[in-house]
């Protein structure tokens, strides 16, 4: 209960330092900040909150940190991060992505043990990677990044769980969630 009371405590002061646009007077648009293991969720309680981690099928490995906004109509997106493409304890490549646009977004509402606007949902965005280290440097790839988040008491269609997945168009699929906390933050 103690690390419940700290967690929201944490998370109110860490929402009010949160910057962003505004939603238009438009009720069918509505814009969210994202994060994606990075900023106040690194400060929360478990076992690994930052970065969130993805793993493709072959054990590769892709530690993802970032944020941005995503506007629901018309659907847009914008935000950066960085990566860290693993395969064991080598880094296979590292670099930068930036978002270009969203595919999809569904949101799956607040929960009520934590602030009103902390939501949680699914997004699909599409990515922009470019690699600036690790001998790949200088390469340059389009993905789709997924960004899941689960709260108490509020349902993501689809069961899908806490995390990132990374598709990199024609290289590798990052298909499953390790590790990492995300949320979504209506503004």
């Amino acid at each position: 209960m103690f690390r419940r009371v700290i967690l929201i405590a944490t998370l109110v002061i860490a929402l009010s330092a949160f910057e962003g646009p505004t939603a238009s007077a438009d009720s069918s648009n509505e814009t969210f900040g994202f994060l994606a293991g990075t900023g106040f969720l690194c400060a929360l309680p478990g076992p690994t909150p930052c970065p969130d981690v993805a793993r493709a099928d072959n054990g590769d490995t892709i530690q993802i940190t970032g944020s941005g906004t995503l506007t629901t109509n018309p659907k847009t997106a914008s935000g950066t991060g960085t990566f860290v493409h693993k395969r064991g304890s080598a880094t296979v490549a590292s670099g930068t992505w930036k978002a270009n646009d969203l595919l999809s977004f569904q949101d799956a509402g607040s929960s009520p043990v934590f602030p009103a606007n902390l939501h949680a949902g699914s997004a699909l965005i599409a990515v922009h990677l470019v690699v600036t280290g690790g001998p790949a440097a200088g390469l340059q790839a389009d993905g789709v990044l997924r960004v899941t988040c689960e709260l108490p008491g509020a349902i993501v269609p689809g069961n899908r769980d806490e995390g990132v997945r990374l598709v990199v168009d024609d290289l590798i699929n990052f298909n499953k969630e390790v590790s990492g906390f995300t949320v979504f933050i209506k503004l």
